[in-house]
């Protein structure tokens, strides 16, 4: 699991530390203040210390150098710098805690290359997974051969979820893994499968097998939460990374998610995600209060020409939550103009 990032000179991050729950994170804040760059860093360095093998410096420096160009898209590595025409190196300490302990993991960005400061004393044992704006489950079985040979401007967290979709089910579920998704499937109205040429379906009662690209894409969202716990990519110790978590989803749907999670929180799961929707943060906000679950808000905002963060353990400790400003400043402008509107009707 994330335990805490310690970021400097990095996108739109001049200096930045910010520390994690084991449970939920919400990322909040207005448009270009860096809630995805948070997400996509975070991923990319854990997915870079999953994949490689223990104690190789060279190999780990090659897989963070491919993991951020995958991740990010940029033309040069350098381009994630801060300012990339100065000579001011990008500098990233990642904290990471897991059940045999601690790990610390540093490197410089800097001319295209990346230096390992320090090697971890452990690696994570589960991979982390993370959940783009879009579903990509109408993107199986020929995205993934189609991302390995041929240059794609689509970011590589498209590819890997991808392969998570890949894996088949597992045999022995952990017994409360039904009580997790039993209420989305409900909601579905059906099963989540998988043919043997790699395609999804959503097996119904009634009309039997429909093809998930006939599915609403809030709906086939809910569906990829549901086939990545059954096939086991979300289990315990993992991190699931998700960018805009409210999008294509109803309010109800969403409670539904919500609670979702919060039962993959309490099964050791930890839970990242940005999100600009207020309804979305508030009935978090309410969950983690009436729970005591573990948690954290973020808002991230621009101040001069720097990004500042501040964090709580609840909605209500932020003093900075743009939705809810403009959702006052809507409230405002529905008044003056219902007032205007009743002075031009006495005139």
């Amino acid at each position: 699991m994330l335990k805490s990032l310690n970021i400097k000179n990095f996108t739109v991050f001049a200096d930045t530390w910010i520390e994690f729950s084991s449970g939920f994170n919400i990322i909040i804040g207005d448009n270009a203040t860096g809630k995805s760059h948070l997400l996509g860093l975070g991923y990319s360095v854990m997915r870079s210390l999953y994949q490689v093998t223990r104690d190789n410096v060279k190999q780990l420096q090659i897989q963070l150098e491919d993991k951020l160009e995958g991740v990010f898209k940029p033309d040069k590595l350098s381009h994630l710098c801060r300012h990339p025409l100065s000579s001011q190196p990008a500098q990233i300490i990642v904290n990471m805690t897991d059940d045999v302990g601690h790990i610390q993991f540093s490197f410089v960005l800097h001319d295209n290359e990346i230096k390992v400061d320090n090697l971890p004393s452990h690696f994570p044992k589960q991979a982390p997974l993370f959940f783009p704006t879009q579903e990509v489950l109408t993107l199986q079985p020929t995205f993934t051969a189609l991302y390995e040979n041929r240059y794609l401007s689509l970011s590589e967290t498209i590819y890997d979820l991808c392969k998570a979709f890949s894996l088949p089910l597992i045999k022995k579920p952990p017994p409360n893994i039904q009580e997790i998704i039993k209420p989305l499937e409900k909601e579905l109205g059906g099963a989540v499968i998988i043919d043997k040429s790699g395609r999804f379906y959503l097996d119904t009662p009634k009309k039997g097998k429909i093809e998930m690209s006939l599915i609403a894409e809030g709906y086939r969202k809910i569906a990829m939460l549901i086939y990545l716990i059954l096939n086991g990519s979300l289990g315990k110790g993992s991190t699931l990374f998700w960018d805009e978590a409210e999008a294509n989803l109803n309010p109800k749907t969403r409670v539904k998610v919500i609670n979702a999670l919060a039962a993959l929180v309490q099964n050791g799961i930890q839970v990242i995600l940005s999100t600009h929707d207020l309804f979305l943060m508030k009935q978090l906000s309410l969950l983690i209060e009436t729970t005591n679950m573990p948690a954290r808000f973020f808002s991230l905002r621009q101040d001069n020409d720097a990004i500042t963060i501040e964090h709580g353990n609840v909605l209500e400790d932020l003093q900075t939550i743009v939705t809810l400003e403009e959702e006052l400043a809507l409230y405002d402008r529905e008044q003056n103009a219902y007032y205007a509107k009743k002075a031009r009707q006495r005139l």
